[in-house]
């Protein structure tokens, strides 16, 4: 399920602990820490939790009505707590909670989910005791972890994911004493930690369509117009510029871009010469949702809400709309990126299009497929990518949980999972384009001729696929080249 995925990795001597204080998390900490980077409490805010369980306690001792502390939680939660039952009450919640179905979902995601809920409650508005983050951080740390299922949630607060995690922490040892059940389940930390992997990932698919697009522009002899800077003059887009550009420095050096080749056609397909914008869409959508992510990573959505001032309020801050119809948007822009990848791999096998050989053949006399039967894959891979681009975040399969209390779905792991296979089928995509795009440069004896990158990237390629020659059989497995696309946004 996640095949293209590094290994954990936590040498503590390549990357120190990341410390978790209560202040921002990025993407790029999700990602780090998912892959095993270590983490530590620091003490400061170590101290500010325990301050802020004080509060709660004191409403407990109080008698106060405080949903999930001394009220049952859903449709129970006119049912009063006895102290007393705290314990007894916070052990069958978790267990009865543990509702999932499905498949085991990458080790990587259920690592990012304990980060977050982690990083939650260090904000201070849960009232949790510092030891369940220290457990929830030693469980991380010994990488310990339990097998967590994909189906269970509907994104209104991970309930059913996140009792996986819990009954994890008590069977290491960890009493879950008042509040603190319900504050490690009502939490949308599965969804948040998939949407930033999956986000991570979909970064690195729009940089490895980058890279097919060039490739294929060389292999094409495209016509460079479509990438002057004065597209993004005409059309002020921050995202298109910055698209252009990243076109224009991959062809930088080479006899195409500077004019010393002139292109095969005056026009060239949409699929190569819209690429900049479509580009943009991808980007501009995915930078869209990465604001979302770390907004909520900066966020406290515990329910109810201890207040700095000591106030529990019960709060909706646990809904997830905001973050599943970003990810709607961002599958939605990757969509239209991908579905150009498939169009360029079709016209790069068609001899109508390029004035080479059918399928690439080196030899137009033998009948032979060479590179033909990849336009079926890619169409394949397409098809599969853009079917996970219907958007999920509005879709209501019901308003009757809990006694139509929970009468609000948002999906929003749905939507990450759904993006984080989108961007895996892309990636294996653009490993298709590249290794047409390669053949077509070659026929054309070209490499000499290719800008700076682009001949970096023609390496790239024939670092694992050799160019096909007349009566050999290509080579189809390209799990080490999508592998390579897949471990780094800034590759060549």
């Amino acid at each position: 399920m996640d095949q293209f995925t590094p290994p954990l990795v936590s040498d503590p001597d390549t990357q120190p602990p990341f410390t978790l204080n209560g202040g921002p998390l990025s993407i790029d900490d999700v990602s780090a820490i998912a892959s095993g980077r270590l983490v530590t409490l620091d003490p400061d805010c170590a101290q500010r939790i325990e301050t802020a369980r004080a509060t709660i306690l004191r409403a407990a001792e109080a008698g106060e009505k405080v949903y999930g502390l001394t009220t049952g939680v859903g449709a129970l939660r006119g049912v009063r707590i006895d102290r007393s039952e705290a314990r007894t009450f916070n052990r069958r919640l978790i267990l009865s909670h543990r509702v999932s179905h499905g498949d085991p979902v990458p080790r990587r995601v259920v690592r990012a989910m304990v980060l977050c809920r982690a990083q939650g409650l260090t904000m201070g508005g849960s009232g949790v005791r510092a030891a369940v983050v220290d457990a929830l951080l030693s469980a991380l740390n010994s990488d310990d972890l339990p097998v967590v299922l994909s189906l269970g949630s509907v994104g209104q607060a991970d309930l059913a994911p996140l009792a996986e995690i819990a009954e994890a922490l008590i069977k290491h040892g960890l009493v879950l004493e008042e509040r603190e059940a319900l504050a490690l389940v009502g939490a949308n930390s599965f969804a948040l930690g998939w949407a930033a992997l999956a986000l991570h990932r979909t970064r690195r698919a729009i940089h490895a369509l980058e890279l097919a697009t060039a490739l294929t522009m060389e292999g094409f002899l495209f016509n460079p117009s479509a990438i002057d800077p004065a597209v993004f003059i005409a059309h002020p887009s921050p995202a298109l510029e910055a698209s252009v550009l990243k076109l224009r420095s991959l062809l930088a050096g080479g006899s195409l871009l500077e004019g010393r080749e002139p292109p095969r056609l005056l026009q060239d397909p949409l699929s190569l010469r819209v690429a900049p914008q479509t580009h943009a869409t991808a980007r501009e959508s995915c930078e869209h949702t990465a604001t979302i992510i770390e907004r909520e990573l900066a966020s406290a959505s515990d329910n109810p809400l201890l207040t700095p001032d000591g106030r529990l309020l019960s709060v909706g801050n646990f809904d997830s709309s905001g973050l599943a119809a970003a990810l709607d948007y961002t599958r939605i822009g990757l969509a239209h990126a991908l579905t150009l990848s498939c169009e360029r791999v079709q016209k790069l096998l068609s001899g109508w299009h390029t004035g080479l050989p059918i399928g690439l053949r080196e030899r137009a006399d033998l009948p032979e497929d060479a590179l033909a039967i990849f336009g079926h894959g890619a169409a394949a891979l397409a098809a599969e990518a853009r079917l996970l681009a219907q958007p999920v975040s509005f879709e209501l399969p019901t308003s009757s949980i809990a006694e139509s209390i929970e009468d609000r779905v948002t999906l929003a792991p749905i939507g990450a999972r759904r993006l984080d296979e989108q961007a895996r089928l892309t990636l294996r995509l653009a490993a298709v384009e590249l290794v047409c795009a390669a053949q077509a440069v070659d026929l054309r004896a070209r490499v000499s001729s290719l800008g700076t990158g682009t001949r970096s990237i023609h390496a790239l390629v024939r670092s694992s696929i050799p160019f096909v020659h007349a009566g050999e059989i290509p080579i189809t497995d390209l799990d080490a080249l999508t592998a390579t696309l897949d471990s780094n946004a800034h590759l060549i």
